[in-house]
């Protein structure tokens, strides 16, 4: 087994632990090597488990929620009387007021998001079906609903413009939302799924953004769906309140 390895969030607010994961740290082989952590992939879920529970255990994650992602727009409001329930329901967001009390959002090409207020954090499963449904817009809306506000967004690594070819119906679908996100290169449409998120989030009012511009499909150290041709892991990003900092 490999060292963990994540890339972590530098310019969170005070209190708010954010990172993603890496493919490298767990007990995952052949394509899933190593740290794969998802259950619904064709690896022996019991990998998987006891990969999430090395997780846990290593970034001291006492409840760590997990959702059946399935590209829509539900965001899930999670507490520690409901989080075990909310496990594993089908939805693409995840939302508290709680500390101590883990979000985790699984990607191999699509954007995690993660925003965090006085009081909320989110966490947001972000591809081209999520961001077309406003899956941001909805997890603002429960910020509003307790009088909060995002302080603070972090878009993850994910597919890059450069390797995220589309055909004229998305394309279409994208360039009414956002423009710029477009870009033409010999006869070829491709997606820039970050800058679309990115604009949002500022029409949105958000002003403070950070990046992390690793490309999936050209990062090795990452799990890519597209480069992989399906078959692949996931990471795992993840955001967390403290009572105490540790």
């Amino acid at each position: 087994m490999d060292n963990i390895i994540i890339n972590s969030y530098k310019t969170v607010p005070e209190g708010v632990e954010c990172f993603v994961t890496t493919r490298h740290g767990g007990y995952s082989r052949g394509e899933y090597g190593s740290f794969n952590l998802a259950v619904s992939t064709a690896e022996d879920h019991r990998v998987a488990m006891k990969n999430i529970e090395l997780l846990k255990n290593e970034f001291h994650l006492p409840k760590l929620v997990n959702l059946n992602q399935v590209h829509g727009n539900m965001v899930y409001e999670v507490t520690s009387e409901n989080y075990t329930d909310v496990m594993y329901r089908e939805g693409d967001g995840l939302f508290t007021l709680e500390t101590d009390l883990a979000l985790g959002i699984l990607t191999a090409d699509c954007y995690n998001v993660f925003l965090a207020g006085k009081k909320g954090i989110a966490a947001l499963h972000c591809g081209h079906k999520s961001v077309s449904s406003d899956i941001m817009g909805e997890a603002i809306k429960i910020f509003k609903k307790y009088d909060d506000f995002p302080v603070f967004a972090g878009i993850g690594p994910g597919i890059s413009c450069a390797n995220y070819e589309i055909g004229p119906d998305l394309a279409d679908t994208f360039g009414k939302i956002c423009h710029d996100s477009i870009v033409v290169k010999d006869g070829k449409l491709f997606l820039s799924l970050r800058t679309v998120i990115e604009q949002n989030l500022t029409k949105a009012g958000i002003r403070h953004i950070e990046h992390m511009r690793n490309c999936t499909f050209d990062d090795e150290n990452l799990y890519s769906h597209r480069r992989d041709k399906g078959v692949t892991g996931r990471m795992m990003g993840v955001i967390i309140r403290r009572n105490n900092v540790l």
